[in-house]
């Protein structure tokens, strides 16, 4: 995969041979992109042997890329990762191992056409020195969006990704945890699923007064929350509550996905990494295979029904948790999302608008159009004539990054 950076002086033609804009489901054949100052400025429909002309005034750093075989799309986002989180090791290492591998996960998310995290937190605040590396230029990856500590409750699951609240310091934990300039609001509302029993998840850690005190302050400061709920019960409560996303949502029930759909609210289904549990089972533990199977499947049941159902359904893939890798755990879910049923047009479209709308990116990211900046990808030949051939990704477009004075980031 080829990274081509666009600074302002740049002029980029791109001759495809399908391009999917991320607007709606339709594929337009044949069409020519233009881009210049980072942004696309047009697309038009090429000409039978239609030629590009010649570079005029001040368009001398003309590129043209003849895609005649390959199918562009909007860039990829992931709406659920844990960058403190390799996948392989303790979900704890030192910071210092950490901060060793940022580079080669922030360089995987790139080679697999990711071009925006939203990062689901850890306690010793790794993503958010993955977000200011990225935007200070010291690293190069997607764009990060960070949540620093998770928020669950003193005891409860989740030591790894926050230090943990009681219901009276709840307030005081919030002013603290938005001193850090964070991108969004992760909350620990469940446990997790259970390997070995099917249908069993950890117990709730908090009440509904207790979450609506915590989407109130999230919303004062102009911040989404993401709820981890597994158990339609933690659901419950995240609707009530008002959250803006649902992560993971394992038996996750019909009744509520009316209720979302209905208010808005939208889910991440992370498959991936039950169904990798799936793929390493060993044969002398049929039961807990067993288990995680029906887990999945159900799973991706509910997938289907969401979308049936109008749900905004997004791309997130858990990546860092165990046997989820960062990338290379993305294909495997936008795979298991066909594996659902959903055309992979609805995928795309989940990975890219809907995604970019979850993570509070709608006006940058998802979409190809005139006014946009230019995140594309160039894929090897008609992915739609092949939808479960896997993706070759030839060239990733981006405008350049620049640097981001230290303390303007601006959170969605």
């Amino acid at each position: 995969m080829q990274l081509i950076e666009l600074c302002t002086k740049d002029n980029l033609i791109i001759d495809a041979g399908a391009l999917f804009t991320g607007i709606d489901q339709q594929v337009n054949k044949n069409v020519r992109v233009y881009i210049w100052d980072g942004k696309v400025q047009s697309i038009e429909k090429q000409a039978v042997n239609s030629r590009v002309e010649k570079p005029v005034g001040g368009m001398k750093n003309r590129r043209v890329i003849p895609a005649n075989n390959m199918t562009v799309v909007p860039g990829l986002l992931d709406c659920h990762v844990h960058l403190a989180l390799d996948g392989v090791s303790s979900p704890s290492p030192h910071r210092s191992v950490l901060r060793g591998r940022i580079r080669q996960k922030l360089a995987s998310d790139l080679a697999y056409g990711i071009v925006a995290v939203r990062d689901g937190g850890d306690r010793d605040d790794i993503g958010l020195v993955c977000r200011d590396k990225v935007n200070n230029m010291e690293l190069k990856g997607p764009v990060v969006m960070a949540s620093g500590n998770a928020v669950r409750k003193k005891g409860e699951y989740g030591s790894f990704l926050g230090a943990g609240t009681t219901p009276k310091e709840l307030a005081k934990t919030m002013k603290k945890l938005l001193m850090k300039n964070i991108n969004q609001v992760k909350v620990l509302v469940s446990g997790i699923v259970s390997f070995k029993e099917y249908g069993r998840v950890g117990k709730i850690q908090f009440s509904l007064q207790e979450l609506e005190q915590i989407v109130k302050i999230a919303g004062e400061h102009g911040l989404k929350v993401m709820a981890h709920a597994s158990s339609d019960e933690a659901v419950q409560l995240c609707i009530g509550a008002g959250v803006h996303s649902i992560e993971h949502g394992y038996f996750i029930s019909e009744d509520s996905l009316k209720e979302m759909a209905d208010r808005g609210i939208a889910w991440i289904p992370t498959v991936i990494p039950v169904a990798v549990q799936n793929q390493q089972r060993v044969p002398s533990k049929i039961g807990k295979a067993a288990v995680i199977e029906h887990t999945y499947q159900r799973q991706l049941r509910m997938i289907r029904l969401a979308q049936h159902l109008g749900v905004l359904l997004g791309v997130g893939t858990d990546a860092g948790a165990a046997g989820v890798q960062h990338g290379v755990g993305y294909m495997q879910e936008l795979h298991l999302y066909q594996e659902a049923g959903l055309t992979l047009e609805e995928t795309l479209l989940a990975a890219t608008r809907n995604s970019a709308q979850i993570m509070g990116m709608k006006d940058s990211l998802g979409i190809i159009a005139p006014g946009r900046p230019a995140y594309l990808l160039l894929m090897e030949g008609d992915i739609f004539a092949n939808p479960g051939k896997q993706f070759d990704i030839k060239y990733l477009i981006r405008p350049q990054q620049e640097k981001i004075a230290e303390g303007s980031y601006q959170s969605a």
